[in-house]
């Protein structure tokens, strides 16, 4: 049978992924990676020289098109976002993977876990939320350049603090799993958000 390295190597993200999320990156170990993809070490050390390296990739690979599939595509449908925001965030339950259900948002439990470990972490867990942080600013600068959005207050300030505030929601839902705590986010955050109106 002919070798497919790139499959290989998808195979060994997926899983590290897998392990990643439901036990940390620290809780993750690549004999473990190597039992559930049937892989030898050799095909790891083919395509990652260390553990770290192949959590970076896992960074950049994995976690970071789940946050732009979930977060950041459906922004393109946004026109004002005060009132297309909370849309998005009540369909979000349904399009949301049932492993972030379980545990968590994964760039979050990795910045959480890894930022003040690794400085290779923190560089690209601090990248990705910059790329949402960014996202979110231009959605409010645009909201307020077409008089939907206070003028008086910074929008990036406003992402920041959306952000923040959406993935404490998410770590106390993964605690309770409860609905309970994701409806109350979502009704509290329409509140904030009328009251950005201009």
């Amino acid at each position: 049978m002919a070798r497919n390295p790139e499959k290989t190597r998808q195979k060994l993200l997926q899983a590290a992924y897998e392990e990643i999320h439901a036990h940390g990156f620290q809780g993750m170990r690549v004999d473990e990676v190597l039992r559930k993809t049937g892989l030898q070490k050799g095909a790891f050390y083919h395509h990652f020289s260390s553990k770290v390296e192949l959590g970076y990739a896992v960074l950049e690979e994995q976690i970071k098109p789940i946050l732009e599939s979930i977060w950041l595509a459906p922004l393109k449908d946004v026109k004002n976002p005060l009132v297309d925001l909370p849309k998005i965030l009540s369909k979000l339950a349904e399009k949301t993977p049932e492993s972030i259900r379980e545990h968590g948002c994964p760039l979050n439990n990795l910045a959480q876990e890894m930022a003040s470990q690794d400085k290779g972490f923190q560089v690209r867990t601090t990248d990705l939320f910059s790329n949402w942080i960014q996202a979110y600013t231009k959605l409010f600068k645009e909201g307020q350049k077409n008089n939907y959005v206070r003028t008086d207050i910074d929008a990036e300030e406003i992402a920041r603090f959306l952000i923040a505030t959406l993935e404490g929601c998410i770590g106390i839902f993964k605690t309770e799993q409860s609905l309970v705590q994701w409806q109350a986010c979502q009704s509290q955050l329409r509140v904030y958000l009328r009251g950005l109106q201009k």
